[in-house]
């Protein structure tokens, strides 16, 4: 459960808001931080020069100038260390003290001390120092020789660098908790559509008494899911038509084998009962299972065409259109007696496979055949224009009523005025459909003038 609970969108989202808070206060703390602490070393620098100017104006080589110059000074005698030294030629070093130097060089002595760079130092018990150096150099041998040293701790400095580092801590803890809290809830707030589909999903994928009827709720915002949850419900009613289709398919197969099969196994009985003591009933009873045989014969073949059809990867090749609808059509005419007409434009070339549509012409010339009188004239046209071609079967034939047209190419689907007169099983359209369908094209069925049907197959070029 914990897994599946890091894993949500919300938790991820989370996880990258932490991570980037945490990066830019990482960034943020460092830039800040060292910032202020150049700047602050910057002051103290200025600082410990302005001492050493203000002692070289003042030159105090004596004890009286340098109490008069102590009693003087802003310098704060707590972080503020100054030695004089004073150089007299052929006499020992003096050197003048301000408060407290002494004791810090002691200890300065005494501790570990660690340089920084040359001017910073850092003693391990008093902290980080800050330490300028000056001469003043006799140009007469019997003028002295001045030299400065000014210490500044810098335990003021530390302290406020240290403090702004608690306080950008504190701040970037509080908003990480609460930043954190919030962003989570906005988060699942936005996930809940996605949770409420996955849920009504679910229920469906457990529920297949449904039969993919049900459809998901449409939620407002995000626009995302909202478009998401449309395309499923396109999805689900597809796939409830499909099998809807499937259904009546297997139906309707059921029925049309049916039929075949209770009457060879009909005249098998009759036969077995009455062929001894009434042999003249066998010729007859073998023509009819003769027939029914045939019948569901070719049922199969259609049912094993229209399966290999919805699973054919059409593959096309450059095809002249124009000798290839022509040879079909004079070929059709010629085995079957029937005149054809051609209407071909010359030299149409396209890129299609050459099979498919040869099976296809040949299916709209037989459906032709079959429902149109023989002696009456089938024609053929194929036509060009831009990037589509269009290959028609015209016949004078009895028509398919206005209310049929857009069902005749379901499977097993007759039309009522022919359901009984004309032998069928329903398939022909079906494949030829799907054919059409599978080299990206269309089919339509339309009135022939002066009567029977045009059917129009358009091709992309």
């Amino acid at each position: 459960m914990k897994k599946t609970l890091f894993n949500t969108s919300a938790a991820r989202i989370t996880k990258v808001y932490a991570l980037l808070l945490l990066g830019i206060t990482v960034i943020l703390g460092g830039v800040i931080i060292s910032v202020v602490g150049v700047k602050q070393a910057e002051v103290q620098r200025q600082q410990a020069l302005g001492i050493v100017r203000g002692l070289k104006r003042t030159f105090v080589a004596n004890r009286d100038d340098w109490y008069w110059w102590r009693m003087s000074s802003w310098a704060d005698k707590r972080t503020t260390f100054i030695r004089i030294s004073v150089t007299k030629p052929g006499k020992p070093t003096k050197h003048l003290y301000s408060p407290n130097t002494q004791q810090f060089l002691r200890a300065k002595a005494h501790e570990t001390v660690h340089q920084v760079t040359p001017n910073f130092g850092y003693l391990e018990n008093s902290g980080l120092y800050y330490h300028v150096r000056a001469s003043d150099v006799a140009t007469d041998k019997r003028d002295p020789t001045v030299r400065y040293d000014v210490w500044l701790k810098l335990n003021e400095v530390t302290d406020l660098l240290l403090l702004l580092v608690k306080l950008i801590l504190l701040i970037s803890l509080a908003f990480l908790l609460i930043g954190t809290w919030f962003i989570y809830l906005l988060a699942r707030q936005l996930n809940r559509p996605l949770v409420e589909l996955t849920g009504t999903t679910k229920a469906i994928n457990q529920d297949i008494s449904e039969n993919y009827q049900r459809q998901l709720p449409v939620p407002a915002s995000p626009q995302e899911v909202h478009d998401l949850t449309v395309e499923f419900n396109l999805l689900l009613h597809s796939l409830s038509e499909q099998e809807q289709a499937d259904r009546r398919f297997v139906a309707n197969a059921s029925h049309e084998l049916k039929t075949p099969i209770a009457t060879i196994r009909g005249y098998v009985s009759m036969v077995k009962r009455r062929g001894t003591a009434h042999p003249e009933v066998i010729p007859t009873a073998l023509q009819f299972i003769d027939q029914e045989s045939e019948r569901m014969q070719r049922l199969v073949e259609s049912l094993l065409k229209l399966s290999r059809a919805n699973q054919l990867e059409l593959t096309t090749a450059s095809v002249d259109l124009s000798q290839l609808v022509t040879e079909t059509a004079a070929n059709y005419g010629t085995s079957m007696g029937r005149e054809v007409i051609l209407n071909v434009q010359h030299h149409v070339t396209a890129q299609v496979n050459a099979d498919s549509l040869t099976q296809i012409l040949t299916s709209l010339l037989n459906n032709a055949q079959k429902y149109s009188p023989t002696d009456s004239p089938i024609t053929v046209t194929l036509a060009a224009v831009g990037k589509q071609l269009t290959v028609a079967v015209a016949d004078l034939g009895m028509g398919v009523p206005d209310d049929q047209k857009a069902l005749i190419f379901g499977r097993f689907y007759r039309t009522s005025n022919v359901r009984n007169s004309v032998a069928g099983n329903g398939l022909g359209l079906a494949i030829v459909h799907q054919l059409v369908t599978l080299s990206h094209g269309t089919i339509v069925v339309k009135d022939n003038q002066p009567r029977g049907s045009v059917f129009e197959v358009t091709l992309p070029r």
